[in-house]
C-alpha cells in the first residue's frame, strides 16, 4: 500500500500522445535528468499505449521500449520510474523485460468493463515485488453499485493501489470523491488520473486527495492525450497554497520547465510560470515584469523571488526593493 499522497509524473508516457509518440532519448536525457535533480518522486515512461504497443500494431514511437527503459535507468537514481501496461497489448514477458531494466512500479490498465482481464498481470507484478496500480480506464461508465462491485473484486487481487482513470475527462469533483471513498471502503489505496476536457482535472485531483487518494497523476504543462492531464506545476502550487505541500515544489519544478524549453517541446496547454506564481503567492500581475526581470538579472529562481516579495511587501514593492531581495537571494 502507498503510505502517503504523491504526485506521479506521466509526462513521458501520457504526454507522448500529444507528440505523436515522438519522445527521444535526448528528451529523456535533458528533461528526465532535470526531474531527477528536482526530486520528482515518481515518473512514468514509455509509449502512451504501454509496453508492447508497437508490436501490437499501435503507432511507432521514436524509440523502442528497451531504449526508453535504458535511458530512464541511466538518468533516474532517486526518482522511481515505472511503466504502463495493458493486457492484450503487452505480454507478461514485457513486464519481465522492464523489471530487468529497473522499474519500481507498474500501472496496469484495462477498461473497467473488462477489468477482469488485468488479474493475471496484477498478480504477477505483485509477486515480483513491484508497486502495482490497477488503472480502471473509462471509470465513469458503471453506476455506483456496479463500480463498487468491480472495486471489491480488484481489491481481492491485493494491488498496491486502485486508480480511477477519467479517460473521457467527464467526471466532476463530487463524482471523484464518491469513487475514491468506495475504493477506500474496499480496503484499498486509491489513485486518480484525470483528463482536462471539462477543465476539471486539477479540481478532481484535489477532490480525490481530500477523499484520501494516495496517488495523483499529473503532467508537466498538462501534456497528455485529448485535452491533456492535470498540470503538475499547478497541482503542486495548489497544494502549497493549501498548506499541504507535495513534492516537487514549484521552485523545484522551475528548472524542469526550463529543460522542457531547452528540449524544444511544444507545450500548447501550459500555463506560464509567472501566472502560476502570482496565484500561489497572491501577487498582482502589475509587478510581474519587475519580478521576472530582476530574477533573470540576478540569476535567481523566480519562485523564490515571488515568495520573498509576498512575505516582505505584497502590495506595491518598488524596483529597488525587488532588486535588493533578488540580490540577497543570490
Amino acid at each position: 500500500m502507498l503510505m502517503k499522497s504523491a504526485i506521479y509524473e506521466v509526462f513521458f508516457r501520457d504526454g507522448s500522445y500529444a507528440l505523436d509518440f515522438g519522445f527521444t532519448l535526448r528528451h529523456m536525457e535533458i528533461i528526465g535528468a532535470a526531474m531527477e535533480r528536482a526530486g520528482f518522486p515518481y515518473v512514468e515512461i514509455g509509449h502512451g499505449y504501454g509496453l508492447g504497443a508497437v508490436r501490437a500494431g499501435y503507432p511507432a514511437a521514436a524509440q523502442t521500449d528497451k531504449e526508453y527503459l535504458k535511458a530512464a535507468s541511466s538518468v533516474f537514481r532517486n526518482t522511481a520510474f515505472g511503466v504502463f501496461f495493458i493486457p492484450g497489448i503487452g505480454a507478461i514477458d514485457d513486464i519481465r523485460m522492464a523489471l530487468d531494466h529497473g522499474i519500481r512500479f507498474i500501472s496496469i490498465g484495462q477498461n473497467i468493463t473488462a477489468i477482469e482481464e488485468a488479474e493475471e498481470a496484477v498478480r504477477f507484478a505483485g509477486q515480483q515485488g513491484l508497486q502495482t496500480t490497477v488503472c480502471m480506464m473509462k471509470a465513469h461508465l458503471p453506476d455506483d453499485a456496479a463500480f463498487a462491485e468491480k472495486v471489491k473484486r480488484i481489491a481481492g487481487w491485493e494491488p498496491g493501489c486502485i486508480c480511477i482513470m477519467d479517460s473521457a475527462g467527464c467526471l466532476t469533483p463530487g463524482m471523484v470523491r464518491r469513487k475514491v471513498e468506495q475504493i477506500r471502503m474496499a480496503g484499498a489505496a486509491a489513485g486518480f488520473h484525470g483528463h482536462n476536457n471539462l477543465q476539471l482535472a486539477t479540481a478532481n485531483a484535489l477532490a480525490a486527495a481530500d477523499a484520501g487518494a494516495m496517488r495523483l497523476d499529473a503532467s508537466l504543462g498538462g501534456l497528455g492525450r485529448s485535452a491533456g492531464n492535470a498540470h503538475t506545476e499547478i497541482l503542486s502550487a495548489l497544494f502549497e497554497r493549501l498548506g499541504r505541500p507535495l513534492p516537487p515544489s514549484l521552485a523545484q519544478i522551475e528548472p524542469v520547465i526550463t529543460a522542457v524549453e531547452t528540449a524544444e517541446i511544444d507545450m500548447p496547454l501550459a500555463v506560464p510560470l509567472t501566472d502560476i506564481l502570482l496565484g500561489l503567492y497572491g501577487l498582482h500581475s502589475s509587478i510581474a515584469p519587475m519580478l521576472d526581470e530582476e530574477a533573470a538579472r540576478h540569476g535567481v529562481a523566480k519562485a523564490l523571488l515571488y515568495e520573498t516579495m509576498a512575505r516582505n511587501n505584497p502590495i506595491n514593492p518598488t524596483r529597488a526593493e525587488i532588486a535588493a531581495a533578488a540580490a540577497a537571494l543570490r
